[in-house]
């Protein structure tokens, strides 16, 4: 506890300074300041009202769509580099966030993602899959919302949420918005995209619409070769090709009543894995080979669906969403050397030119969800709220196929491979029901000073059935398992208003997410279990774990030449849900596993020091570690997680940016010139894997580097259009995100890098 309150008290002196630092103005001169400047403001919904940025209590970052063109902002990845405090663990198969340094790669997601109302993010059932995001082309903004969000979001947002804001029809005005791109990356393929979005009256002041339409292909700069003959096999082969359709129309019967059909398609063709092997390539000359004996392609596609009405009642909206979410992944991983290593022990290339072992994934998304609230729209009041209902009902369907047609040949001594010889077939299919009532409101206890309280109570019930069958499995497994809980989340929270552009505000605020339970995983996998603590077997149901996260914030706007949001928090990780691996027979389990807390900062700063320059900055901070020692079952030796271990995690996130512009075309700052650079620290702290207390560990792993990313674009704006020259990754580096061993020990590690510097010219349109 004196831990606790020394943090805290460091976190308020934070805070001071960062607002000693904001110029002082009277009263009258930022009452002035506010009314030029308010429309400038990015309009968030955070907390499903909508507010200015500055004055919503909370850590969000949020990028407008101007703010997502001008930084040559294009995938999700992009979004989670220039933003402070969040990492993104990327592969082929899956994503990774990690918030405030909480995140997890199994079972229920630790940060929502949203499309507007709607969530989207999927549970890790079995050992591939992660969550879809959309593609960054027609969308209004994007948020990010650091911190729990237990409250308004539910389970899933024990981190954060992430949430992709689509633009809504026009029942007034036309407007056009219309992209393409063209580039080459060094060393690599071509790409380009083109893309337009319409909105519009059909009958003025009753019937809009919203539709766009979008293209986007990413050449690739990695070589599939054959480890045989070192001939290239397939050039550049992890492009990707990006569809993307959405319709929207918007009736209004009455000034009062506002109803929202929407359609969301979106397809993403992946040709090949971006990972390179180490021993084929040669990273500082920038030659990326793979030498995988199976293409490792994907076929990722949703559609969503979503009616969305809004009803005036007077000082009080009614607000209803109801959605059906359609997905469909179907990816391939190569498991050649995996199994030969894992069956025979042989450290070696594969064998035999024609041997392949493909693992064939399919994860699919069924879900329901549907949300009613009725919430206080008065902004004069001195109380403001919201309360609602939400269900959701989630189907999801995890199929691994694992056939190995030589695994005969190498184990057995057989003549000739075996077509079709299954090493593992797993079919899982789970159903995740929530049930939610919740509310928060916030009063004004004084002209600047109110007080926020939220509550949500939530039923939830897992259930899931898993077929197993196969060489390593032994005799088909069929197992089934409930979890059942009813979780309760607060928030509280004090805001001081000091002027109208001055917000202070402390809240305390509890996430979680949802458990599950663990299908049974054959009949090899009992000497490591009893080896490991569990001689009765693997744990069948593992809890829920939750956070409790204390956040002391400051935002301020200042002389119409800038803005500032700082916070410092504490966060509370407890009873983690964590994945055991059984090396020996290839499996793992999840099983919750210790304690642990993250404290750090995040700051935002935009300033304009000259009229036509524009600086902004994004610094976070996190030292997420482990509280206690775990060591899993009742006679393990050995502990999983030792306390002191730090969670795997760049510590230091920072992006750096500045515009400035210039007259161009005999038009006023008609031209521009911009710069981006975002840096993530290398981490120096040992996680629980690299720590030799936690029994032998693999010394050929390491830390990731540090990561720099630098971008530019020159452009100019002649009438309605914007063309501009960009060059990203401009100090041409490679270095890796993410770096793992296939199997064997001396040969085979495979790394993710960033992609190397790309060329290229954007032209825009708006009308």
């Amino acid at each position: 506890m004196s831990n606790t309150i020394h943090w805290l008290m460091k976190s308020t002196a934070l805070c001071s300074l960062l607002l000693s630092a904001i110029p002082a103005f009277s009263q009258e001169s930022a009452n002035e300041q506010l009314r030029e400047d308010e429309s400038d403001e990015i309009i968030v919904t955070a907390t499903r009202q909508s507010e200015g940025i500055n004055r919503v209590p909370l850590s969000v970052s949020a990028l407008s769509r101007e703010t997502l063109d001008s930084r040559g902002i294009r995938d999700f990845s992009d979004v989670i580099r220039q933003t402070p405090g969040v990492t993104l663990d990327k592969s082929n198969t899956t994503t990774n966030i990690s918030i405030r340094g909480i995140n997890s790669s199994v079972g229920a997601a630790t940060t929502g993602i949203y499309i507007d109302d709607v969530p989207i993010q999927v549970r890790q059932l079995g050992y591939g899959g992660g969550n879809a995001y959309p593609v960054v082309f027609d969308l209004e903004r994007v948020e990010v919302l650091r911190g729990p969000q237990g409250t308004l979001f539910g389970a899933g947002s024990q981190g954060g949420t992430v949430r992709f804001i689509t633009p809504q029809p026009n029942l007034n005005d036309l407007s056009i918005y219309g992209r393409a791109e063209l580039a080459t990356t060094d060393g690599g393929g071509i790409s380009g995209e083109a893309g337009v979005s319409v909105k519009g009256p059909i009958a003025s002041e009753k019937l809009g619409f919203a539709a766009s339409g979008y293209y986007r292909r990413d050449g690739g700069f990695v070589d599939r070769i054959s480890s045989f003959t070192n001939q290239v096999v397939d050039k550049n082969s992890n492009s990707n090709e990006s569809y993307v359709a959405r319709l929207a129309l918007t009736w209004q019967p009455s000034d009062s009543v506002t109803i929202t059909p929407s359609v969301f398609h979106q397809k993403i063709k992946a040709n090949d894995s971006g990972e390179s092997w180490e021993r084929f390539s040669n990273y500082d000359d920038h030659v990326f080979r793979s030498a995988n004996q199976v293409q490792e392609s994907s076929d990722d596609r949703f559609t969503l669906a979503a009616l969305n009405f809004s009803v005036d009642l007077g000082g009080v909206d009614l607000i209803g969403v109801g959605s059906y979410f359609d997905r469909s992944q179907e990816f391939v991983q190569d498991y050649t050397t995996f199994d030969q290593n894992l069956f025979t022990g042989i450290n070696s290339l594969p064998r035999f030119p024609e041997q392949r072992a493909p693992s064939d994934f399919l994860v699919a998304q069924k879900n329901w969800t549907g949300e009613v609230r009725l919430q206080s729209n008065q902004s004069d009041s001195s109380l403001s709220w919201v309360i609602g209902g939400f269900f959701s009902d989630a189907e999801q369907t995890s199929i691994q196929v694992v056939t190995d047609p030589y695994l005969p040949v190498y184990l057995f001594g057989g003549p000739t491979p075996v077509s079709g010889f299954s090493v593992y077939d797993q079919n899982a299919v789970s159903k995740d029901k929530q049930a939610a009532l919740f509310g928060q409101a916030t009063y004004k206890l004084t002209d600047r000073l109110s007080a926020t309280a939220g509550l949500r109570y939530s039923r939830t019930k897992f259930q899931i059935r898993s077929i197993a069958q196969g060489f390593v499995v032994g005799p088909l497994v069929d197992d089934r398992g409930v979890q059942k809980e009813n979780p309760l989340t607060p928030k509280f929270g004090l805001n001081y208003q000091v002027t109208p552009d001055t917000l202070l505000y402390a809240s305390a605020s509890r996430g979680f997410r949802v458990g599950g339970y663990n299908p049974q995983v054959g009949t090899f996998c009992g000497a490591e279990l009893a080896a490991i603590g569990y001689p009765a077997g693997r744990p069948t149901n593992f809890k829920s774990d939750s956070v409790w996260s204390y956040e002391l914030g400051a935002k301020s706007r200042f002389g119409g030449r800038g803005s500032v949001q700082a916070s410092v928090y504490q966060i509370d990780w407890s009873n983690i849900q964590q994945a055991v691996s059984l090396n020996s027979c290839g499996f793992q389990f999840t099983s919750n596993l210790g304690n642990a807390r993250s404290r750090g900062f995040d700051l935002q700063v935009e300033f304009k020091p000259a009229d036509r320059l524009t600086l902004q900055a994004e610094l976070g901070y996190v030292n997420a570690k482990f509280l206690e020692t775990v060591r899993g079952g009742p006679t393990a030796t050995a502990p999983f997680v030792s306390k002191g271990d730090h969670v795997l995690g760049a510590p230091w996130t920072i992006s750096l940016h500045g515009q400035y512009d210039f007259d161009m075309f005999s038009k006023a700052e008609g031209g521009y010139l911009r710069t981006d650079f975002d840096y993530r620290s290398k981490q120096t702290s040992l996680p629980a894997f690299l720590n030799p207390a936690n029994g032998a560990i693999d010394t050929a792993l390491s830390l990731p580097p540090a990561v720099t990313y630098w971008s530019a674009r020159l452009g100019a704006r002649p009438g309605n259009f914007d063309v501009s020259f960009f060059v990203n990754n401009i100090l041409n580096k490679s270095t890796w995100t993410r770096r793992e061993r296939a199997s064997n020990p001396n040969e085979f590690f495979r790394r993710e890098v960033i992609k190397p510097r790309t060329i290229g010219i954007t032209a825009s349109y708006r009308y």
